[in-house]
């Protein structure tokens, strides 16, 4: 079964993810990334798992784009979803609005695989306005390890 991960990742959380979900997958797989591809070309996929991060609540701008483009085709692929934030408390909702009800409906899986901030990778203004926030004042990591174990179970158990 040919696979693509294609995810946005602002400062390299959700990309970090995508790989390590790719490496327990089989190894017809490419990941994509919606911020040097905008609208890649699914057609050869037979599953298709999206994932985004979460920035002040919202999931990137190209994922939406990309969702809204690419219905059609998407509607007729096996779909897994993940989002990667910070934000313990609403994730919940940020997962539902982080793509379209028709994937949700569709989905074979669906995580919420923790976050991160990495101060190393935020200019001036994101490193102020996270600080404020959420009064995280260095990098930390909160990747749920065991939410990846279990999305990939759910995504080894497919077949299509």
């Amino acid at each position: 079964m040919k696979t693509a991960i294609i995810y946005y990742s602002k400062h390299g959380t959700t990309e970090r993810v995508a790989h390590l979900i790719g490496e327990k997958l089989s190894p017809e797989l490419e990941y994509i990334s919606l911020k040097e591809f905008h609208n890649p070309d699914i057609q050869g996929y037979d599953r298709i798992i999206l994932g985004t991060s979460i920035y002040a609540g919202y999931p990137g701008r190209l994922m939406s784009k990309f969702c809204n483009k690419n219905r059609a085709q998407l509607e007729q692929k096996i779909i897994a979803l993940f989002i990667c934030g910070m934000n313990d408390t609403q994730e919940v909702e940020q997962l539902k609005k982080a793509f379209p009800e028709y994937l949700h409906s569709n989905a074979v899986a669906e995580a919420i695989l923790g976050g991160e901030f990495l101060f190393d990778k935020m200019n001036f203004i994101e490193k102020f306005i996270t600080r404020k926030i959420s009064k995280v004042v260095c990098s930390v990591s909160n990747l749920r390890y065991d939410a990846i174990t279990v999305f990939l179970d759910k995504m080894n158990n497919i077949r299509k």
